[in-house]
């Protein structure tokens, strides 16, 4: 059953890292992912309600998968993106800028804000400029890379980019982003099982999801609205293309009709100041200015006899006269 499990539906991953009697492992994935160790470890954290302040534009609500206050009053935010996003970057800044700042209490003074750490778990590329599959970002100086402020740190791992290689030779870090990747076999989730406890637990965990019947349904449903929002966005995306490429045919075919105009018209300026207010005879005039069906491919003008010559440019001028009568 756990072999068909996709880890990172949203049912599943808040019932193995956001639950308060499995908090544990929760610390054990923020301290991988963050690197610490000694005496930099969390030791403790308290689950914040994820939902935060309805947003006014279009009626919007923005919702963090998973936000911890960590033991030293830092906030967490642990964010799983399965769809592409291509403003995953400025959402995931929108989301950390809200949690730094919602931290202020009205009046308090800004000495009192605590550091906020983003944690981006994504399913699909998002760093086409980079190999690795784990990124981490902090404001610091162009020059001499000093941080300015811890206050600020984010992290973007992207699954499909980790090589596995020996499954035993893994950090910590490397550890946890194998667990959640596809490319990581259940064999080798058993190997990690044997060398990190959390890992166990969390396998563990995965049995008792399966058989429960409540957890189960909500999965189910979870795992068919994202397979409906993939392939909606899928028929929107081939829609727009197939819309910009008729556009691009209409326009060639408008870009070839004004140029035919342009021309003829500039061949004629006096006539074209003339037929200016009248389109309907531009039109004419353009039509009765190509080049005779009389006239053979590779005939000159002098060639074409007299009298059809005589017909093929004296029609115009008549029918301009006649027209502005």
């Amino acid at each position: 059953m756990t072999r068909e499990l996709n880890r990172l539906n949203d049912v599943f991953f808040k019932y193995l890292l956001g639950d308060e009697k499995k908090k544990s492992l929760t610390l054990s994935f923020i301290n991988g992912i963050l690197n610490r160790t000694g005496n930099d470890l969390f030791t403790d954290l308290e689950f914040l309600d994820k939902e935060m302040t309805p947003i006014t534009e279009a009626g919007k609500v923005s919702v963090l998968d998973i936000r911890a206050r960590m033991n030293d009053g830092s906030q967490v935010n642990i964010e799983v993106q399965v769809c592409k996003d291509p403003d995953m970057a400025r959402r995931s800044l929108y989301y950390w800028a809200r949690m730094y700042s919602g931290a202020l209490h009205k009046g308090a003074p800004y000495r009192s804000l605590m550091p906020a750490i983003s944690i981006n778990l994504m399913d699909f590329n998002a760093f086409e400029q980079y190999t690795t599959c784990h990124h981490s970002y902090h404001v610091h100086n162009d020059e001499t890379h000093d941080i300015l402020i811890g206050d600020l740190e984010m992290h973007f791992i992207e699954l499909e980019k980790i090589r596995i290689g020996d499954i035993r030779k893994l950090r910590k870090s490397e550890q946890w982003i194998a667990y959640f990747s596809h490319q990581c076999s259940d064999e080798q989730r058993e190997v990690l099982a044997m060398s990190e406890p959390a890992i166990k637990e969390a396998m563990n965990c995965e049995m008792h999801f399966t058989q429960d019947e409540k957890l189960r349904r909500k999965y189910e449903i979870q795992e068919k609205a994202r397979r409906d929002y993939i392939s909606m966005m899928y028929n929107i995306e081939k829609g727009r293309e197939e819309g910009l490429e008729e556009g691009r045919k209409e326009g060639r075919k408008e870009g070839q009709e004004q140029e035919r105009h342009r021309i003829v018209l500039s061949m004629h300026p006096k006539m074209a100041f003339l037929m200016k207010p009248f389109p309907k005879l531009q039109a004419f005039w353009l039509k009765k200015s190509q080049p005779s069906p009389n006239r053979r491919r590779g005939q000159s003008k002098n060639n074409i006899p007299q009298q059809n010559r005589t017909a093929t440019h004296s029609r115009c001028p008549v029918f301009f006269i006649s027209y502005l009568s």
